[in-house]
């Protein structure tokens, strides 16, 4: 059986003028909901009714456009915007794939893109998308190729196209949500890493390898800087002559002289290196502007969220990973912080991932890595690591909710130490999402008297 992606049934890209003079559903309403509405409207379409799970105020509508919160009513559309949470495999979205065309906010900027003959270069990866993607933005920029940084991270691309994007490079950060429904792209690519993550939504493992790789199954040979990590898996799925190793296009001498103090560990080494190739794939001269790529990388920060350390309180640097919502992703910034002794927080909304090899790290690093849970993938992960110790002691206590973690953390991490809060897993068990377990977390460290670090 061919394992390289099939398009789900009956989703296309549509262009914003195919909108005209058309019922527009849109299937979600928030952040990139919005912009389908205003890219419907913007259009001419006749009509727009927008299907939320929470009621929408009306006032809060453009003139013009409906809101209920009942599915069935969009098979009375022409065409529906589904929005990225919306799994394609869900039943009620089967059905409406049935009756009407279907098609996504990314699917249709990025066909708009294409036609205006906008430069794209889509960036996705397990983890390391947002880095790799802002990274890529900042050194074409600062070479004097002038780029935008859109999409998953933050502005939608169509509210980006909407805005006009003039002579620049559009850099999108692409998720396993929006890729899925992408078949038909034709620019650059990167890929960062590939390991299980939101089987909830895609089914199972090899589905969501399958929709990450969508995006660059009509990208041309030598045009998508992939990973070592992510080249074995990703030649399953797409034609090993479309993918180009970092190693290939960045001059050695301009990669000896990287030093990306801000961005620890070997993830992020890694991440810095498939940016470079990604411009280098755009047509950027890597060697011609090293002197400015060299710098844009030097003064590059993390993103937040992201191994960014928050508050320190005594001796002790307590840091932000609330994005890290993987296995593989907490063993990463356990390697950047290694030499260090590491009080880990970690657990999360359970999607059944396998916590494994994070357990077996841990118990091999029992000495310098202390672990404190919460739920609901806490408990798990506790299981399997008493498991793996086999009766040798470890440092591990199951903790009820973040505060009572982070003041066990508090208690037991040594001088010099990190409280690294790493959950391994989403927040959407006990929060809003990560944004909200980050200022929680900040929170609390400030009513305990710790002092937030400044920003650089």
């Amino acid at each position: 059986m061919d394992p390289r992606p099939a398009p789900p049934p009956r989703e296309r890209s549509l262009r914003p003028a195919e909108l005209a003079g058309r019922r527009v559903g849109v299937w979600g309403y928030g952040r990139e909901g919005r912009a389908a509405v205003r890219a419907a409207l913007a259009a001419g379409a006749t009509g727009v009714l927008v299907v939320d799970s929470r009621p929408v105020d009306p006032v809060q509508l453009p003139a013009g456009v409906t809101a209920t919160t009942d599915v069935a009513d969009l098979t009375g559309c022409d065409v529906v915007v589904r929005s990225p949470g919306i799994s394609p495999y869900r039943e009620d979205a089967r059905l409406i794939a049935e009756r009407t065309v279907v098609t996504t906010g990314t699917g249709i900027a990025l066909a708009e893109a294409a036609g205006r003959g906008v430069p794209v270069l889509c960036v996705t990866g397990t983890k390391g998308k947002s880095t790799t993607s802002a990274l890529a933005a900042a050194v074409l920029t600062a070479a004097g190729r002038p780029a935008v940084h859109a999409g998953n991270i933050g502005t939608p691309l169509l509210d980006v196209l909407l805005d006009g994007i003039g002579d620049r490079t559009l850099v999108v950060e692409v998720s396993s949500y929006q890729a899925a429904a992408v078949p038909d792209f034709t620019g650059r690519g990167a890929l960062t890493s590939l390991a299980p993550e939101h089987l909830d939504w895609h089914g199972s493992v090899q589905t969501y390898y399958r929709d990450k790789l969508r995006v660059f199954t009509a990208c041309p040979e030598r045009s998508v800087a992939v990973s070592a990590q992510a080249r074995p898996l990703a030649q399953r799925y797409l034609d090993a002559a479309q993918l180009v190793d970092p190693a290939e296009v960045v001059p050695a001498d301009l990669a000896a002289r990287l030093a990306p103090a801000h961005l620890p560990g070997a993830h992020n080494r890694s991440n810095v290196e498939v940016a470079l190739a990604a411009c280098a794939l755009t047509g950027l001269d890597l060697a011609a502007t090293a002197d400015a790529v060299t710098a844009a990388v030097a003064g590059f920060r993390a993103l937040p969220h992201r191994l960014s350390p928050v508050a320190t309180l005594g001796e002790v640097t307590f840091v932000d990973d609330t994005l890290s919502t993987t296995p593989v992703s907490v063993l990463a910034a356990l390697d950047a912080l290694a030499g260090r002794p590491v009080t880990l927080v970690a657990g999360g909304q359970d999607r059944g991932l396998d916590y494994t090899d994070l357990a077996r790290t841990l118990v091999a690093r029992r000495d310098a890595v202390a672990l404190v849970t919460v739920p609901d993938t806490g408990a798990r992960l506790a299981a399997d690591v008493r498991r793996e110790a086999a009766g040798v002691p470890v440092r591990l206590t199951e903790t009820a909710s973040l505060e009572e973690a982070v003041a066990t953390a508090r208690a037991t991490t040594p001088p010099g130490g990190v409280v690294l809060l790493s959950p391994g897993a989403p927040s959407y068990n006990r929060f809003r999402d990560f944004e909200e377990l980050a200022a929680t977390y900040e929170q609390i460290l400030v009513d305990a008297g710790a002092e937030r670090v400044r920003a650089l």
